[in-house]
């Protein structure tokens, strides 16, 4: 549908029917709309958004991407820009602000009003991927001494300005937050009672600089649709809304993908990005795995004589690094998700390597058993077959607590556990293989 709409405009351009283009945008929602103008020249975007309505201009300016709006700002007027910096919701504002130079941002904040100037400061004042920076202060707050029709009455004035109305929050005098409602149970109420009584006490609220990823668990853990967020002091600053948290989600998962693939995080989209900038993210992990991985040949080089005397074990190589390396990531990636979704806590790392190391050894013994058997019948030498079948069962075991142990260690120091996944615990595996399978070799052989 969109790319039969982007025809279309595109058509229209050609022909120069502005009126008949003008008539087609107006009828299309603004999604779809945001999306062809993603698709157009940089000098045809600014011409057609000219041809929308304010309001519904302001509505396909929400839908673009961030840096779709950057090229999008620069071919308007300072009042066109004006207006719509004014008009966005504070959160998608901070938003766009955290992606544009110091000196735009600047700029761009003379444009707003007074109060709109202010507030931006104020969310762009709190650390990055903190609750402060997500967060709307577009809600609907009421007085626990109102009355129900007081409130309806509030939030009837108010809503149009909103950016949600379904959950309501309760604040005292001082703007504490003390409790909260739906929209529905405010409806329902009897129009003399007073909110306090009403009311629920129980409220989940999370801090200015509670951690993005945190504000997305409870989300998840508690299926809300909006959460309220709060100061130092327990007053009522802001809501973060689920579709920020969406974002929040996608955001953090490319993150932790990009990472557990040996790569910097791409802050663009694929095709976005120049291949001068793709070589330069991936080039960094590269060349650290590289430099890892010539231990593997220094370990092949310590163990020549083996290898001289048994040709045989050279061919077990890639199957016993391979499988070694792709335990490990299977564990690390069980640990870390399970992190992620709050089902493993960090003080239950004990709990999981035990766990772990059972599976190494459930895992280890079948797939031990398999390998002998295979390089039995392919070498016809027991001896071979008993290093291989062991050094593999050895390598399971090792695989499944380095995958699990480094994730938990990474998350003890702070780190993103997601560093330690993929191919460095693929490495530090190879590595720790190699040794297992020669030692054993060399003993079973005695060989000095």
């Amino acid at each position: 549908m969109v790319v039969e709409l982007a025809d279309q405009i595109k058509r229209l351009l050609d022909e120069r029917n502005h009126m008949e283009l003008k008539r087609t945008i107006e009828r299309r929602h603004p999604s779809e709309i945001a999306r062809v103008l993603e698709e157009l020249a940089p000098e045809t975007v600014g011409f057609v958004f000219r041809l929308l309505p304010k309001d519904h201009a302001i509505e396909v300016f929400d839908f673009m991407d961030v840096d779709k709006k950057q090229v999008l700002l620069h071919s308007l007027s300072s009042d066109m820009v004006a207006t719509l910096l004014n008009e966005m919701s504070p959160d998608d504002r901070t938003e766009l602000f955290e992606e544009l130079p110091a000196k735009v941002v600047k700029k761009y904040l003379s444009l707003l009003s007074e109060n709109e100037r202010h507030l931006a400061n104020i969310l762009l004042g709190y650390r990055e991927k903190s609750a402060g920076r997500l967060m709307t202060t577009d809600f609907v707050d009421l007085k626990e001494d109102q009355t129900v029709d007081d409130a309806l009455n509030h939030v009837r004035r108010t809503a149009p300005d909103k950016e949600t109305i379904y959950l309501l929050y309760v604040i005292s005098r001082d703007r504490r937050l003390v409790g909260g409602l739906s929209l529905k149970e405010l409806m329902l109420a009897p129009g003399n009672k007073l909110i306090r009584e009403i009311m629920h006490r129980d409220i989940v609220s999370v801090s200015t600089e509670t951690d993005q990823e945190e504000v997305a668990r409870i989300f998840e853990e508690y299926d809300f649709i909006a959460v309220p967020v709060v100061d130092k002091e327990g007053r009522l600053v802001g809501i973060i809304t689920h579709d920020d948290v969406l974002d929040v989600v996608r955001e953090e998962d490319t993150e932790d993908i990009h990472i557990m693939a040996g790569m910097s995080t791409l802050e663009e989209g694929y095709f976005k990005m120049s291949l001068t900038g793709s070589v330069k993210k991936r080039m960094g992990w590269l060349g650290l795995l590289i430099l890892l991985e010539s231990f593997s040949s220094n370990i092949i080089k310590l163990y020549s004589t083996s290898l001289e005397s048994i040709v045989a074990l050279a061919f077990f190589i890639p199957m016993l690094t391979d499988t070694g390396g792709n335990t490990g990531t299977q564990s690390s990636t069980l640990v870390i998700r399970g992190m992620a979704t709050g089902e493993i806590e960090l003080g239950e790392g004990m709990r999981v390597l035990l766990r772990e190391v059972a599976t190494g050894l459930m895992l280890g013994a079948l797939l031990g058993v398999f390998a002998y058997v295979r390089s039995y019948m392919t070498h016809r030498d027991a001896r071979i077959a008993v290093v291989v079948g062991l050094s593999l069962f050895v390598v399971i075991v090792i695989s499944n607590v380095v995958g699990a142990f480094l994730p938990l260690a990474a998350k003890r120091l702070r780190l993103d556990p997601a560093v330690m996944a993929g191919p460095l615990i693929t490495t530090i595996v190879d590595i720790v293989g190699l040794m297992v399978y020669f030692e054993l070799a060399r003993l079973a052989f005695g060989i000095k």
